[in-house]
């Protein structure tokens, strides 16, 4: 007999759809997991630019806080002198609609 019944026809398309229908989603939470790594390093990367700044450049300023776009996110800078030490943070909502904060610390020379 020669060809493919019925029966091993619809057992293979079962199997190609249950591959099919468990990786989607985990195509989909990778990418977007790579997302929220990705623009978590770019804030990373900008708020320590930003504190070596501040740390150099504002000397008699107590408190500065601004709002920059950063890979399509609104990110909120705050940087507070305490006593010893400049604290930089860093707000934001990632790609997965939850909110995210980074702080880096500085001491002024």
């Amino acid at each position: 007999m020669n060809g493919f019944t019925l029966i091993e026809v619809i057992i293979s398309a079962a199997i190609l759809f249950s591959a099919v229908l468990t990786l989607v989603p985990i195509l989909s939470i990778m990418q977007t997991e790579r997302e929220v790594l990705s623009t978590r390093r770019l804030i990373a990367n900008d708020l320590h630019d930003s504190l070596q700044l501040f740390l150099w450049e504002e000397k008699d300023k107590q408190e500065v806080n601004y709002t920059k776009v950063i890979a399509n996110s609104h990110v909120k800078y705050s940087f507070q002198v305490l006593s010893k030490y400049v604290k930089g943070c860093a707000q934001w909502e990632n790609a997965k609609k939850r909110k995210e904060k980074f702080c880096l610390y500085g001491q002024p020379t």
